[in-house]
């Protein structure tokens, strides 16, 4: 490893790990960056084949040592908390308008097929 990339090395000390299927899964990862900093880290990951086997659609606690063993093709930092809520309240918004959308959606389906059956 060269002295830049040790340079900005994080040390993982936290892994949990949530299965969705395949190789593929969501990670809840607590480091310190190489400035000290203590951050949450959520991430979209595939599995390595050295990765523990998890239980699918279950949060599990995985040594930290593993982080390794996943590639994290998405990945988000989080620090201060009122950031974390701030952007998980936008989330929850938007997922909230989706389902109003797709139940308007059904709706107007359900209403077409009763239509098409009179």
């Amino acid at each position: 490893m060269s002295e830049e990339e040790q340079k900005y090395k994080s040390e993982f000390t936290k892994l949990r790990f949530y299965y969705i299927g395949g190789r593929w899964g969501y990670a809840i990862i607590r480091l310190i960056d190489s400035s000290k900093e203590v951050k949450v880290r959520l991430a979209k990951c595939k599995k390595q084949e050295t990765f523990p086997r998890t239980e699918k659609y279950k949060w599990e606690d995985v040594p930290a040592e593993h982080v390794k063993d996943l590639s994290q093709v998405q990945k988000i930092n989080f620090k201060p908390t009122d950031n974390f809520d701030n952007i998980a309240k936008e989330i929850v918004k938007e997922l909230e308008e989706i389902k109003k959308l797709q139940e308007k959606k059904e709706e107007s389906s359900d209403e077409k097929s009763e239509e098409s059956s009179d």
